[in-house]
């Protein structure tokens, strides 16, 4: 192929090139540099007209071509005046194709036509994936494919943190269905951040000694009802205690008098902590964490543990339904659910069999560096650096990213990049891919809905992907409101709504 432009300027990995073949080039597409005995490949990042014949572009350098063969990175770097070329058909059939032996592509190439985006799914799955896209932009659509491609895996084991129900249609037998707000998730299963979180009201002047007291109560009543354990029992230990140890023994401490008569060291102190505790224990929407009726033992735990992992079903992947679970302890139950996943590979010493993909959907509600409850971020951040030793990988999936804590986003190394139309979200994101890399991202307010950039080690090269639809879809289509507006709408059961509400059915 004969050459059409030359390379006139070298900054780094990135190239400033001229042609006179417009029509071959566009953002986003490929040019290969010829060297002596070999070529680089770029990708276009920038077009701009330097003369009335002249188109001058800008690309970024991301592999070579040597004996044969592609190969990601360089050491090589072209000089000016180095010839550049369209790449040839079978070139990019032989980049595409380079992880074509693990038949796991997410969609079509959108800017070369029945070219699939294979990728290595090793890679994909064990590094940490993030999913970003606003509204509209066709998000749960992506990680539901994604999601459909592996969960036919005999041996796949996928956690999925589902806040509005989206899901649970979505995998068919695949999936176990998992009502958080049915389904027992026992209040000692919990660590104790998250009972601080979830019991203690960080701006009550007496705080830090509640949270020492109930510190106390809490290991002595863990030791005296596990005595077999005692010994090695730890405040965060899973095993059983009674809760109602702790409003006793802090409703004797606030009304406490001493023998001469005058008021204990705590009266009075922990009124607000006893009513907060009250109101939580004995509310209905509470019930599933606060009032277990099948796991209320110690020896109860592997059993909830089995039902959580869907161990006993066989199923690859569990969706478990936050949606009814009240926001007041959604960070708390995150925290809980997310650390159990870890937990229980750390302890398994079989964890190389049994690699783990967490997902965590609408992650900006829980992980928000802004909420005044860290939790759950202080746990996804434990997993995200430490998980890949335990065979744990998290998927987060967010509208605003900029909202996640970067100590966790910067752990990943693959995104899927939807359409994100807010420019601090664009320019987030800018932080966390590879420089050589940011000048691709200005395309993402114009990707159309189910298309995403994909980036990272996953990938060959990032690539323009036109995603898959799943079969079947997510609950995740918007209302269509006009449409809806434009015919005359059945009765609404008025009594059926209150009903629900007031018992608190769902």
């Amino acid at each position: 192929m004969e050459p059409t432009g030359k390379v006139v300027s070298i900054h780094g990995a990135t190239i400033v090139g001229e042609t006179n073949s417009a029509q071959t080039f566009s953002v986003g597409s490929y040019v290969s540099v010829i060297l002596e005995e070999s070529k680089l490949l770029g990708v276009i990042t920038s077009l701009e007209l330097a003369s009335e014949e002249r188109i001058r572009f800008t690309a970024n350098l991301f592999g070579k071509f040597s004996g044969g063969r592609y190969s990601r990175g360089t050491e090589e770097l072209p000089y000016p005046g180095a010839p550049i070329e369209v790449p040839e058909d079978s070139e990019l059939d032989l980049i595409f194709n380079t992880h074509r032996r693990y038949d796991f592509a997410l969609g079509e190439i959108s800017l070369l036509k029945g070219k699939r985006n294979y990728m290595d799914p090793d890679r994909f799955f064990s590094r940490h994936v993030s999913v970003v896209g606003a509204t509209g932009s066709g998000k749960s659509c992506a990680v539901a494919t994604i999601l459909q491609k592996v969960a036919k895996l005999p041996g796949a084991r996928i956690i999925l943190l589902d806040l509005h129900d989206e899901y649970s249609e979505a995998f068919g037998d695949l999936a176990e269905k998992v009502n958080i707000g049915d389904f027992e998730l026992p209040y000692w299963t919990m660590n104790f951040d998250e009972l601080v979180e979830t019991f203690i009201d960080p701006d009550d002047p007496a705080a830090k000694s509640e949270a020492v007291v109930m510190s106390e109560i809490l290991l002595n009543s863990k030791r005296s009802k596990n005595v077999a354990y005692k010994d090695s029992l730890t405040i965060d230990s899973p095993v059983y205690f009674d809760l109602s140890d702790i409003k006793v023994k802090m409703q004797a401490l606030d009304t406490e008098r001493l023998p001469n008569g005058k008021e204990g060291p705590f009266y009075g102190s922990f009124t607000r902590f006893l009513f907060k505790f009250d109101t939580k224990v004995n509310d209905k929407r509470f019930e599933f964490l606060f009032k277990p009726k099948k796991f209320k033992t110690t020896e109860t735990f592997s059993q909830f543990l089995e039902l959580l992992f869907g161990l006993k079903s066989g199923k690859s992947l569990v969706v478990l339904n936050l949606s009814n679970v009240p926001p007041e302890v959604i960070n708390a139950i995150a925290s809980l659910l997310s650390r159990l996943v870890f937990d229980f590979n750390m302890w398994n010493k079989y964890r190389a069999n049994l690699p783990i993909l967490l997902v965590l959907e609408e992650a900006h509600n829980y992980l928000n560096t802004r909420n005044s409850s860290q939790t759950a971020r202080r746990t996804i951040e434990r997993v995200v650096k430490e998980g890949r030793k335990y065979g744990v990988s998290v998927m987060i999936v967010s509208q605003r990213p900029l909202d996640i804590a970067e100590s966790i986003m910067s752990q990943c190394t693959n995104f899927v990049v939807m359409r994100l139309s807010n420019p601090d979200d664009q320019a987030y994101i800018g932080k966390l891919v590879p420089e050589s890399m940011v000048d691709l991202l200005d395309i993402i307010p114009a990707l159309k809905q189910g298309e995403a950039l994909l980036i990272g080690d996953a990938c060959i090269l990032p690539v323009r992907t036109k995603l898959d639809a799943p079969d079947p879809f997510p609950k995740s289509k918007d209302v269509d409101f006009y449409t809806k507006w434009s015919i005359l709408p059945p009765a609404v059961d008025l009594d059926n709504v209150v009903e629900r509400w007031r018992k608190i059915s769902y």
